[in-house]
């Protein structure tokens, strides 16, 4: 009996180790790594939309500065050409910004995705102990009752023992 309250108690340090390792592994293992890296390349994305802002408004100015105000002010045919490879310099910075800007952002769905996978599975892995600890209390609630049980007969014995003994030992008061 006493072996066999043992192995309860034995099962109940366990099961108890089990859950505290396991809450603490949620606690500390999260997705913070890709909310940061996340975080990161959203801070990038703002900066190189102002950077396309900046570009898009100069590109329009010197569009504005092409443009002939009055007949008899027309640009030479020079001042044409640099005119011409300024814009030229400008467009290729504009679709530079601009295919960095679309790279970043398919880098933004890509890390969303994981966040989004990883978050999924914390969410299982955390129903899981939910469950496990749920067993476990309905498991230590059964012992208990158990356990309870075992005393009750441990002192219904005792009394059984006690009433039996004690006649016992009259009759051999008499008989010595």
């Amino acid at each position: 009996m006493t072996m066999f309250i043992n192995q309860m108690l034995g099962c109940l340090i366990i099961a108890a180790c089990i859950g505290g390792a396991v809450g603490w592994l949620l606690r500390n293992v999260s997705a913070g790594k890709l909310t940061q890296q996340l975080a990161d390349v959203t801070a990038m994305m703002h900066l190189k939309e102002q950077m396309l802002e900046k570009a898009r408004y100069q590109l329009r100015d010197s569009a504005s500065k092409v443009q002939p105000l009055k007949e008899e002010e027309l640009p030479t045919s020079q001042e044409r050409s640099m005119i011409v490879g300024n814009q030229c310099v400008d467009t290729d910075r504009l679709r530079a910004r601009l295919q960095e800007s679309e790279s970043a952002g398919g880098l933004v769905e890509w890390l969303d995705v994981q966040l989004t996978q990883r978050d999924e599975q914390h969410r299982i892995a955390l129903h899981e102990v939910e469950l496990q600890l749920a067993e476990r209390d309905r498991r230590i609630g059964e012992l208990e009752q158990h356990l309870l049980q075992l005393k009750m007969q441990a002192e219904d014995n005792e009394t059984l023992k006690a009433a039996y003994t004690h006649p016992v030992a009259q009759q051999i008061d008499k008989a010595a």
